[in-house]
């Protein structure tokens, strides 16, 4: 092969150039557009708030017209425990549910007859629920799937990204285990947000699964900025 016709074709055109400058300039513009948007604010309106607990009521409604066991977890089980409502930045409710129907299609066609939109993940082993709108910035829930697990009889979370991990909640913490007479029926409800909504038993003992290295401690987000900094 001759070396000379490689350099040909290899060779700085005015064309290239002029395209690679204009890739590093689209590149710069747009890091410099991201890098000057403000974080969003800590806390969400009243009004969105109020979405949310509705929201939740409804679906826990349907999950239990169709008896699946539906507790309030995650980051909502925190603000039942600490505040007796959402979180004052939260932009989704975590409802977990116990999957003894295995029937994701009759679960979705539940929610629409709701006049609720939801979607199986597949992936994650959740569905994400809301009303008519569609989109990150409108309410929604997201129900997080658990079944009991066959051979350490420990809940566990599903999806086809688990399903490969070894039945072992040490050496897999992504399983998220926890014991399953935490979620024995019938569940205790308490206040969220003006509604009654199952929780799970023994206080915040789940949550002592679900964040084994802090759950002592209250963590606040820190890529958003208070109220009262916006004003200043």
């Amino acid at each position: 092969m001759n070396p000379w016709s490689s350099r040909r074709y290899f060779r700085v055109t005015p064309l290239r150039a002029l395209c690679a400058f204009l890739v590093i300039s689209a590149l710069f513009w747009y890091n410099l557009g991201r890098e000057s948007l403000p974080p969003p604010p800590c806390s969400v309106p009243e009004e969105f708030t109020e979405r949310l607990h509705e929201l939740v009521y409804r679906v826990h409604l349907v999950l239990a017209k169709l008896g699946i066991v539906n507790f309030l977890c995650f980051g909502a089980l925190w603000g039942q425990v600490r505040i007796g409502r959402a979180l004052p930045w939260a932009r989704k409710i975590e409802l977990c549910m116990v999957d003894t129907m295995r029937d994701d299609v009759l679960i979705t066609k539940a929610f629409r007859d709701a006049g609720l939109s939801a979607t199986y993940m597949y992936t994650s082993g959740l569905y994400r629920v809301q009303e008519h709108e569609v989109g990150e910035a409108s309410a929604r829930v997201e129900i997080i799937v658990f079944e009991q697990d066959t051979v350490t009889q420990m809940m566990r979370r599903v999806g086809w990204t688990r399903r490969v991990l070894p039945p072992d909640c040490e050496l897999s913490p992504s399983l998220q285990c926890f014991p399953p007479q935490l979620v024995i029926p019938p569940l205790p409800a308490k206040q969220f947000g003006g509604r009654l909504i199952p929780v799970p038993r023994e206080g915040i003992e789940l949550q002592k699964y679900h964040y084994p290295n802090n759950w002592w401690l209250e963590i606040k987000p820190t890529d958003c900025i208070e109220l009262n900094q916006l004003a200043t």
